[in-house]
């Protein structure tokens, strides 16, 4: 069978692997389908800390269980993928908060991913697997990205539901704003530097603003939006790199939800705005494994509907076609669904 293996930095193959065998009480799932996003360009570029090689990439994905050897799950089901490996017993598994797992591992990082034909799971590995109707959505193969931003918005519950404003219009920008429209934000502002970025792949309500971080609080002021942003969250890595606390509402919330890259420079912020405005920060990484179920179950019966992204879709073989359309900027997604 085939697998995407990343050898080394900057050279990936597909290659053939042997097949793999059911385990007692473990299972076997035949991929159906995987996403490609930002974050495997930065692994194949760039690598992670995580990241041990050679490795087969893929995080996000789904399929149908073809061998099953344990008690939970018959041949024929529809399964989506959690992408980590978690113990279920340390203190943040048992709090719910999978994704801090002391001895978490995760597909695609540490331990070989979901660009292959097949997975097998163990019996400890299937608590990573999440039924789903016959009849999914194929937008289930997303489920990932939109738990992570799930759990990212989870953190901000409290908050009156105004005005967000959503920096990066990239792929996860893009869905954490149909998130937010899903979830009866009454305004929804997306800003971007690349103002192609803006004029499609985005949902039917949003508005946007076409500015890079350096002009963008000015931008905001000049359209009436100073002082009115109830929820921030950047979407790329220099969404925080700017004033921001001078466009927040008293009371509001920034969710530190993308990393800074490898910026030297720590952030720069006003600590006595967010006293006084009385602004919550708090961080976020990853999913846990219940946002992933919501999230699953929420694409399976399209109540979040991503048809507005714009993604190509390849076999596994045609991958690295794809992935230079994601590094030239043509599409947000790239879809493998033949294995």
């Amino acid at each position: 069978m085939k697998a995407a293996v990343l050898m080394e930095k900057d050279r990936m193959e597909i290659a053939r692997i042997p097949r793999p065998e059911v385990e007692e009480e473990g299972v076997l799932v035949s991929m159906t389908q995987a996403a490609v996003c930002g974050t495997d360009l930065k692994l194949i570029r760039s690598g992670h800390r995580d990241l041990s090689l050679p490795r087969i990439l893929g995080h996000e994905g789904m399929g149908e269980i073809t061998a099953s050897r344990h008690p939970a799950f018959q041949k024929g089901d529809r399964v989506a993928i959690y992408p980590g490996c978690f113990c279920g017993d340390c203190p943040a598994c048992r709090a719910g908060h999978t994704s801090r797992c002391e001895t978490i591992r995760i597909y695609g990082f540490n331990r070989d991913g979901l660009f292959r034909t097949v997975i097998p799971f163990s019996a400890k590995e299937v608590s990573s697997l999440v039924r789903i109707p016959e009849k999914s959505d194929p937008g289930v193969v997303l489920a990932e990205p939109v738990a992570c931003c799930l759990s990212a918005l989870g953190r901000f519950r409290y908050l009156e539901k105004t005005t967000a404003l959503v920096v990066g219009a990239g792929a996860v920008g893009s869905l954490f704003t149909a998130l937010l429209l899903a979830e009866g934000w009454k305004t929804v502002l997306v800003a971007d530097r690349n103002p192609r970025r803006l004029s499609s792949g985005l949902p039917r309500g949003v508005r946007t603003m076409a500015a890079g971080t350096g002009g963008l609080r000015e931008c905001l002021e000049r359209d009436g939006w100073g002082g009115k942003i109830g929820f921030l969250v950047p979407c790329c890595p220099s969404g925080l790199d700017w004033p921001f606390w001078e466009v927040m509402r008293p009371g509001g919330g920034v969710s530190f939800f993308s990393g800074r890259g490898r910026k030297t420079e720590p952030l720069a912020l006003d600590a006595d705005a967010v006293h006084y405005l009385g602004l919550t920060l708090a961080g976020s990484y990853g999913c846990d494994r219940k946002d992933f179920v919501f999230a699953a179950s929420m694409l399976a019966r399209k109540r979040l509907d991503l048809s507005f992204l714009d993604c190509c879709r390849v076999s596994l073989s045609e991958l690295e076609a794809g992935l230079d359309r994601l590094r030239n900027g043509r599409i947000r997604k790239v879809i493998i669904d033949r294995f």
